[in-house]
């Protein structure tokens, strides 16, 4: 110990007498510290107002303005007059061309452009094809690496400020309108219940309504079977009426033929009738002599009623060939005027077929000589009588009556006929209108049955949004209930566009608050400058003593002399902080142990390096730094660096002295401050020990690479 202690001495006598040893000395005492002050200062408000104004960025208005409501509204001139108002960046009103060339050339950093169509975009949120506003912003990222961050915020603020001026604007005009609203529902309260009403009685009839349409969608697609089944059959129809026609024209000439035939032929059956009353007339005469030959026993008595039988015959079918004819006379016409001819002429058939059976029984009786019944005779007298009576009056009926009518029926069919004729003609000339009236009657049942689906398809959901409509209706159709709605609709239009335009306020609550950017960045440069002061003093100092002392004399005496010049640059740090710069603090005590302790260990750490390994150690220091400044934390929070420095972040004697100074300054959490205590004693303990371990082995083993560096004339021995 008595070595130690000697050895420590020594170099503070060496530095009190030496006026050039003090002077270096001081100066490592002081120069750590101005490091940190100075850039502690630089950063003490780096975003304040008087830093910021100087960034320069371009403002263009190109807006033209919108109408909102009937009311002429320009946005861009708006957001221009905040901006105005606005020093936190060095705002510049420009017009574009002026504006690119300053982006392009480094006079601003950056340039805002609003568009012409700015406003009409941004108020279209009340119509139905909604554009949002765009900002063009134009940043020169080449300049400065922090500018654009800081124009980009100035952006992000305006984009804010433009959001909640269109909020305010567009809100405030919504609410007019529906302060309006309110009002002219104020008057509907009566209306509005009986819509309700009315609405609850559809809601009631939609079953029939459904029931209604699907018969309808039913009834149309056999309209349209049957239109279909029609236009089919149209060609049939048509050749039915053309054969019809051509039949028609087939019966004028038939009929005009008749009549002429008719004519013709009524001679020939007047002739026939007195043919028939004089073969009548004939059979009488002749029965008379057949009755006399045979009363006088003369053999030609067959004979003689065989001829009569002949006569009686050819009467007989002269009689049903004239039925014949005019049966068919008879059919022209719906009134039968030859009935009675025809009736008459059959019953003389009938009379003389009887006179045929009698004369054969009379042929008999007399071929076997029984006795004759002249009764027959007579009989066949009377019938010969009887049909020539009836010849002769008929032959008169046909000139006088029955001619002219049947003449009256030939007209009458002819005219008819005509007449079907010209109708057919007629209706073959209507047969493409009925076409066209069918297609158009398929257009009409076509577009029926697309109506009947759309309503099917429909009617399920206005339904369902009369159904939703009456559920939440329901609950304000009441008298108190839409007063209640109207209320709120005529509410204050003020207040409520500004509630709208800023919904939120943000209450800020600092836990551990640091007052500005200068304290916040405190902790990580007084660390740093310690640090710094420890390299620049074994960079400068020799750790080694000239005597002869043991390796852990000679580790301990000159540990002294550089705990005392660091633990002495620790508390110029600190108090400079606290009282040249003024830094906040809510512990200044604990900030001023803490930087000793934290001097204290990294003393220790470069110390023992450079006292152990030399040079090597040296620049181990240096490499310890590096690492130190990316991975302790002290800038960036750690997650935002690369992973290889978030690994070795626990590992770091700055972590824990830059956490120590934050607990100082911004309060204390026992429970970190307790383990960057713990820390920072274990890595002292742990370089001792490393230290006392290996100084006087390692020290042999590079002592001739270190006297060969000597040697070289480079070093600084």
């Amino acid at each position: 110990m008595r070595h130690i202690w000697k050895i420590f001495k020594r170099d503070m006598k060496a530095i009190v007498t030496n006026y050039a040893a003090l002077i270096v000395v001081i100066a490592l005492c002081i120069l750590p510290s101005l490091y940190a002050w100075f850039n502690i200062k630089a950063s003490w408000d780096p975003y304040g107002i008087e830093a910021t104004s100087g960034i320069q960025i371009g403002v263009v208005n190109l807006d033209v303005g919108a109408d909102l409501g009937g009311k002429s509204i320009n946005i861009g001139d708006m957001v221009v007059e905040e901006l105005k108002k606005n020093e936190q960046l060095g705002w510049r009103f420009v017009d574009k061309e002026t504006g690119m060339e300053a982006v392009k050339n480094g006079s601003y950093y950056a340039m805002i452009t609003i568009p012409e169509d700015f406003s009409e975009n941004l108020t279209s949120i009340i119509r139905s094809d909604i554009k949002k506003g765009e900002i063009i912003y134009t940043v020169n990222e080449k300049i400065n690496a922090i500018a654009p961050k800081l124009t980009d915020k100035g952006v992000t603020s305006l984009q804010n400020m433009i959001s909640k001026t269109v909020v305010g604007t567009v809100s405030e005009t919504i609410f007019d309108l529906a302060n309006e609203i309110g009002i002219n529902l104020e008057e509907q309260i009566p209306n509005i219940s009986s819509a309700y009403e009315k609405l609850k009685e559809i809601q009631g009839k939609f079953d029939t309504i459904n029931t209604t349409v699907d018969n309808a969608g039913d009834g149309v697609s056999r309209l349209k079977k049957l239109l279909d089944d029609v236009e089919a059959e149209l060609p049939k129809i048509k050749t039915t009426i053309e054969n019809g026609r051509k039949l028609g024209e087939d019966v004028k000439t038939f009929l005009t033929d008749s009549k002429a035939l008719s004519e013709q032929v009524a001679p020939t059956i007047k002739q026939d009738l007195v043919i028939i009353g004089n073969v009548a007339a004939g059979i009488s005469s002749h029965a008379e002599s057949v009755k006399d030959a045979i009363e006088g026993n003369m053999e030609n008595a067959p004979a003689m009623i065989e001829q009569l039988k002949e006569k009686v015959v050819s009467l007989s079918t002269m009689a049903e060939s004239l039925v014949t004819v005019l049966d068919r006379f008879n059919k022209l016409s719906p009134q039968k005027p030859f009935d009675s001819l025809i009736a008459d002429l059959s019953g003389i058939s009938v009379k003389l077929t009887n006179v045929a059976a009698l004369l054969d029984q009379l042929s008999d009786q007399v071929e076997n000589g029984e006795g004759i019944n002249f009764t027959i005779l007579d009989q066949i007298m009377e019938v010969g009588t009887s049909v020539e009576g009836v010849a002769t009056s008929l032959s008169q009926a046909l000139e006088t009556t029955l001619i002219p009518q049947l003449n009256a029926i030939f007209d009458k069919a002819y005219e008819t006929a005509d007449g079907a004729v010209q109708l057919l003609d007629v209706t073959v000339q209507k047969l493409p209108q009925v076409s066209n009236l069918l297609n158009l009657a398929f257009d009409s049942v076509d577009k029926g049955k697309e109506g009947i689906n759309y309503a099917k398809q429909i009617l399920p959901k206005a339904e369902q949004m009369i159904n939703e409509f009456l559920e939440k209706v329901g609950d304000i159709n009441t008298e108190e209930g839409l007063q209640n709605l109207v209320d709120l609709l005529k509410a204050d239009v003020t207040s409520r566009s500004e509630f709208l335009a800023t919904p939120v306020e943000i209450t800020e609550e600092k836990l551990y608050p640091m007052q500005n950017y200068g304290t916040g960045m405190t902790p990580f440069y007084t660390v740093l400058c310690l640090w710094v002061g420890i390299l620049l003093l074994v960079s400068i100092l020799s750790v080694e003593a000239h005597g002869e002392y043991k390796s852990y004399e000679i580790y301990f005496g000159k540990l002294l002399l550089f705990l005392v010049i660091t633990i002495i640059q620790a508390l110029i740090v600190s108090f400079g902080d606290l009282y040249l710069l003024g830094i906040y603090c809510v512990n200044k005590a604990l900030f001023v142990l803490g930087s000793v302790l934290v001097s204290v260990t990294f003393t220790v750490i470069v110390y023992s390096l450079v006292s152990v390994f030399g040079n090597v150690g040296k620049v181990i220091g240096i490499i310890l730094l590096v690492l130190q400044v990316a991975g302790s934390g002290g800038t960036f929070p750690i997650q935002l660096t690369p992973k290889f420095f978030q690994v070795i972040n626990p590992y770091l004697p700055f972590t824990y002295g830059i956490s120590f100074a934050r607990e100082a300054i911004g309060g204390v959490v026992q429970e970190v401050l307790t383990k960057d205590i713990i820390i920072m004693g274990i890595f002292i303990g742990a370089f001792l020990i490393m230290a006392l371990v290996l100084k006087k082995p390692i020290n042999n083993r590079l002592k001739k690479f270190v006297d060969r560096f000597a040697e070289s004339g480079i070093s600084e021995h």
